[in-house]
C-alpha cells in the first residue's frame, strides 16, 4: 500500500510542478517582450502588454506592475523582492466639469517607468509614474520612489532619498 501511496504522491507533485511551469511560461508570453532567463514567482498582477523585461530578471512573489496608459521598461540582471509595486500612471486631479474617475486617457499619456541594468529593488518598494532608475542602483525595502534615481545610488525612505552610493 505504501508503494502505491508514494507513487501517487510523486505523480501529484510532478503534475503540480509541470502545471506551475506551464502557467509561468504562459504569463511570460503575455508581456510585450521578455529576455532569456526570466524568473517570475507566483501571485503577481501585471499590465502585460505595456511591459518589456530584459534578460536574467527575477520578479519576486506578489509583485504588481501596472501602467495602462504608459510603459514599463526593465533592463537586464534586475532583482525584485516580494511585493514590489510599479504604478506607471496617475489620475487628473485638477478641478473640472467632470469627476476624476470619468476622465479618460490614451496610451502614452503616462510616459514610461524605466529601470536600468543590474538594479536591486527590495521587498515592498513602490515606484511611481515617470521614474527612471539608473544602472546599478539599489532601492531599499519599503521605499517609495517618486523621483529619478541616478546610477549606483542607494535609495531608501518615504519619499525615497539617496542614502549613499555603491562603491
Amino acid at each position: 500500500m505504501s508503494v502505491i501511496a508514494n507513487a501517487y504522491g510523486w505523480l501529484v507533485f510532478t503534475i503540480r510542478k509541470l502545471n506551475a511551469h506551464a502557467v509561468r511560461a504562459y504569463q511570460l508570453s503575455k508581456f510585450r517582450s521578455v529576455g532569456s532567463g526570466v524568473k517570475l514567482c507566483e501571485g503577481g498582477a501585471f499590465t502585460y502588454r505595456t511591459i518589456t523585461i530584459g534578460s536574467d530578471v527575477f520578479i519576486g512573489r506578489n509583485c504588481c506592475f501596472q501602467s495602462e496608459h504608459g510603459t514599463i521598461a526593465i533592463g537586464d540582471h534586475v532583482m525584485f523582492g516580494p511585493g514590489v509595486n510599479i504604478h506607471g500612471g496617475n489620475h487628473d486631479i485638477a478641478l473640472g466639469p467632470t469627476t476624476m474617475k470619468s476622465r479618460t486617457k490614451k496610451f502614452g499619456d503616462d510616459g514610461e517607468v524605466r529601470i536600468g541594468n543590474d538594479v536591486w529593488i527590495g521587498a515592498n518598494a513602490i515606484i511611481l509614474a515617470g521614474v527612471t532608475i539608473g544602472d546599478g542602483a539599489v532601492i531599499a525595502a519599503g521605499a517609495v520612489v517618486t523621483k529619478d534615481v541616478p546610477p549606483l545610488a542607494i535609495v531608501g525612505g518615504i519619499p525615497g532619498r539617496i542614502l549613499r552610493y555603491r562603491s
